[in-house]
Order: C-alpha cells, then sequence, then structure tokens
C-alpha cells in the first residue's frame, strides 16, 4: 500500500452514519494545510446552483440547509478539503476493486480525516449502490437489501446533493413510485406507504415544477423524499420473503387486550380503555410509527378530550344544583361526583395539553411511545392513562344519577 494509506487507518462508515449538522466536521487536516487563500471568488458565483469556485482549484456548493459542502474532482467531504483529502481519496480509489474503472465510473467518494483516521465511502451512481475497498465492508451492511442500499445512497444525496445532481430518469422513477403508494394508501387501511395521498399529490405537483437540468435544491427536494419512501420500505423488509404488506397484519391476528392487573383496572373503568389501547395498538403496530396514524391518534384523542372538558362543565353544575336539594347524608353523592367532574376536567385538560406539544412526525409518535411502553405490557398503561378522563366522568354520572334517585 502507498504511504498515505498505511499512515492512516481507514474506517469504513455509511451515509446514514454521518453527521453533517455537526460543526466539528468543518476542520482542516494540519498535516498539509492549504494557503490562505481558501474563499469564494465572487466573480465565479453560480446563484442557480449555489457553487462559488474557490481561489484555490478546490470547488464549494452550498447545502440547501446551508453549510458548506467541499468537492474537487469526485471527492466531496463536509471538512475543507486538502491536497491529503486528494490524494488519499486517489488511493483509496485505487485499491477499490469494486470500482475497477474508477477513474471513468461515475463515482463520488466520501472522505472525512480526523487525526488519523480517515472515514470513507464510495458512492456507485449508476447501480445506486456504496462500495468500500474489499475487506473493508461494515459489519451491519452484510446481506444488505436492494431497498438499504437505496436508503444509503438518497441519504448521500441528501447530505451532499452535489456536484453530482440528480437525473430526469431519478425523477421519473420517483413519480411512479408515488403514484403506486397514493393508490395503495387509498385502497388500502394497512397501506404502508409514508404518506397521505394528500401529501403525494402536493409532492407530484412540486416535482412537475422541476427541469431536467439538475441542480442542488432540485437533487436535495428529490432525496427527501426518495429517503421517506426507502426508510419505510427498510423497516417493512420491502424486497424480502418477509415483507410486511399490511402494518395492521400482527393486530388482526392477535387483537389487542388487556392483561394482568390491567384487565381488571380496565373492568372498573367500565371498559373505557379497551378503546384506547385499539388507537395504541394501530399507532405503534410491530413498534413502527407512520406519521398519518400518528396525527390521526393524536387527533381523535385531543377530540375526545375535548368533549369529556364539556361534559364534566355540564357535571359540575348539575351536581351543584342536586347538592343544594340534599340533606347531609344523601348529599355525600353529589359531592363525590364534583370532585370526579373536577378530576376528570383536570386531567382531561392536562393529557390534551400535553398531546397539543408533541410533534406530528413519525420520530415524535417513536419517542412518545418508546418512552411509556412497558416490556411485559406494551402499551397497555398508555391506554388505562388516556382513558381515565372518560371513564371518571362516566362514573359521575352514575353517581349523579344515584344522588337523583335518592333525592
Amino acid at each position: 500500500m502507498s504511504s498515505l494509506l498505511t499512515k492512516y487507518s481507514l474506517h469504513p462508515t455509511l451515509p446514514t452514519d454521518i453527521d453533517r449538522f455537526s460543526p466539528v466536521n468543518w476542520v482542516k487536516v494540519s498535516a498539509t494545510p492549504r494557503s490562505a487563500a481558501s474563499s469564494c471568488d465572487l466573480s465565479s458565483w453560480d446563484a442557480t446552483k449555489r457553487k462559488c469556485t474557490l481561489i484555490n482549484p478546490e470547488v464549494a456548493l452550498v447545502h440547501p440547509e446551508g453549510a458548506p459542502i467541499s468537492f474537487r474532482g469526485k471527492t466531496v467531504s463536509s471538512q475543507q478539503l486538502t491536497e491529503t483529502h486528494i490524494t488519499l481519496a486517489s488511493e483509496i480509489l485505487g485499491e477499490c476493486e469494486s470500482c475497477v474503472a474508477a477513474a471513468a465510473a461515475d463515482v463520488t467518494l466520501f472522505l472525512e480525516i480526523l487525526g488519523h483516521l480517515a472515514s470513507y465511502y464510495v458512492v456507485v451512481h449508476d447501480s445506486k449502490t456504496i462500495v468500500w475497498i474489499a475487506g473493508h465492508r461494515p459489519s451491519s451492511f452484510e446481506d444488505a437489501t436492494r431497498a438499504k442500499h437505496d436508503q444509503e445512497y438518497w441519504t448521500h444525496m441528501e447530505n451532499f446533493p452535489g456536484p453530482r445532481f440528480s437525473t430526469p430518469e431519478d425523477i421519473r422513477l420517483l413519480k411512479h413510485v408515488l403514484a403506486a403508494n397514493a393508490i395503495d394508501a387509498l385502497t388500502s387501511d394497512g397501506s404502508t406507504s409514508p404518506m397521505s395521498p394528500e401529501q403525494i399529490q402536493t409532492h407530484l405537483a412540486m416535482l412537475d415544477k422541476f427541469s431536467t437540468e439538475g441542480d442542488v435544491y432540485q437533487t436535495y427536494a428529490i432525496a427527501r423524499i426518495w429517503n421517506l419512501i426507502l426508510q419505510c420500505r427498510v423497516i417493512n423488509n420491502y424486497g424480502t420473503p418477509k415483507a410486511r404488506l399490511d402494518r395492521f397484519i400482527s393486530i388482526t391476528n392477535n387483537p389487542p387486550a388487556f392483561t394482568g392487573g390491567y384487565a381488571l383496572l380496565a373492568t372498573l373503568m367500565l371498559n373505557t380503555p379497551s378503546a384506547h389501547l385499539g388507537r395504541c395498538s394501530r399507532a405503534w403496530a410491530d413498534r413502527i410509527a407512520y406519521s398519518e396514524e400518528w396525527r390521526r391518534f393524536k387527533a381523535t384523542n385531543e377530540q375526545e378530550w375535548k368533549q369529556v372538558m364539556y361534559l364534566a362543565c355540564v357535571l359540575v353544575i348539575a351536581s351543584l344544583l342536586v347538592d343544594k336539594q340534599s340533606s347531609f347524608i344523601f348529599g355525600i353523592p353529589s359531592k363525590t361526583t364534583l370532585l370526579t367532574a373536577l378530576a376528570s376536567a383536570a386531567i382531561a385538560y392536562y393529557l390534551s395539553n400535553e398531546s397539543k406539544n408533541l410533534g406530528n412526525h413519525a420520530t415524535d409518535s417513536s419517542m412518545y411511545f418508546s418512552k411509556r411502553e412497558e416490556n411485559l405490557f406494551g402499551v397497555q398503561k398508555i391506554a388505562i392513562t388516556n382513558a381515565a378522563p372518560q371513564a371518571l366522568l362516566a362514573w359521575g354520572f352514575i353517581l349523579l344519577l344515584i344522588t337523583i334517585f335518592n333525592l
């Protein structure tokens, strides 16, 4: 091996392991600093592609999110490129047996050097695959599916939407996939589409406005949409014999039910938690979160809690009126009714306010259920908690009826 390949410890990495938001990525390699002339030559600024040619041979792109991207030839990095980067990148491509014709192939090498550790991966654009030097494949990527390769490819394109841009074929295929997902979502309650038909319609309308000539904005937007689809495909074992064709199949085959102490508690709560258990099971089926199902889960709960608060106010007024007509002994149920109504309204308000403060995306759903579920009982505790306002309200009205009949 060459001197640089022996000097640096090569670390094969994946695009999903790269944190483009980390400020420490933008550093210089002290071993071979470049000249101080590394600022943009403003006369060469390309406003359309947000690209500027530096005074040295390095070129910089500005990511649509605002971070700088350096590239030179087939090498791209979130660091400021140096001669060390370029030389090491050339040697890595030379050693990469999967890129035999690396000099002519449509490839991009990501390289990041921190100390004597050089993290890298090679993107082959024609096949949309990620490769490394023979024997360097990460263990987590062994036997990777086609969907996993696609996910890593488009994650790279989202992180570095240039200098290699998306193609008209990428847009054409994306439109076909989106259309198929829209039909699946419209015709199947258990569709594994990560987007609703309305969202897909919006995406398709935006894609129609794109030109055939790619740029950094267009590439970034296409990559974002592809990643939404591909993350879902990977989770659902797309393209394998274990592919999940219906996200509710496990619920259909094994309907959710309360067990242990929660079964008795649900009975005491007049079985009001049963509906909530169904909602939780659908929103967290197979521990996979979908944004649309999560938004539906939140909206249904918030609407119910809002109704509980209104009815609790009615119950408070009714209990106060009845209490005036009751003797001291028979007034105990009416006072209990009052306390029950107040507790129902307070808990409903708390839960509703907490729900509104949660985000509306799949990641927010995952955090919500992961934090609250139990190893043995799953989401049963969540269902019991969410049904508490309704159960208290129901018991309050029962106590009110008892009080009225005893007048």
